[in-house]
């Protein structure tokens, strides 16, 4: 079976790493906004979701609701979004806030890193294809 370059696994693997990537980016910037909120509770993003999908090499089955369109027999997807979540255990503050600057500016650290990393993956996978296609052309 032949599929187009854009269908690759690697990439869509890679496209949604990136997003959950993003996703994580902004929690930590409006937990370190917040880090003064008094009552404000520290959030993340979880990749275990993303891991399981990739790991898989199967889709993640998708939440579904009741929807309007008879032609899918009552059922449409609702896209998985990254699980964004309330961090457990961490030392409450007495104005009962529990953001820890240290802790967002290592995580924040973490995800600046692993997007640099994917996008390094993605600029090489590409220079794969651009090189083919070349190399095509040539012969």
């Amino acid at each position: 079976m032949k599929t187009g370059f854009m269908q690759d696994p690697t990439l869509d693997a890679m496209g949604t790493y990136m997003t959950r990537l993003s996703r994580r980016q902004q929690t930590v910037a409006s937990n370190i906004a917040n880090i003064d909120t008094p009552g404000y509770r520290t959030r993340d993003v979880s990749f275990q979701l993303t891991m399981q999908e990739i790991l898989s090499g199967e889709p993640i089955k998708m939440n579904t609701r009741a929807g309007d369109r008879p032609h899918l027999a009552g059922w449409v997807p609702i896209s998985l979004e990254p699980e964004v979540f309330e961090v457990e255990g961490l030392t409450l503050r007495a104005d009962r806030n529990n953001v820890d600057i240290d802790r967002e500016m290592l995580k924040l650290a973490e995800t600046s890193f692993a997007y640099a990393m994917i996008t390094q993956l993605l600029r090489s996978k590409f220079r794969t294809i651009s090189s083919a296609i070349q190399e095509g052309r040539a012969g």
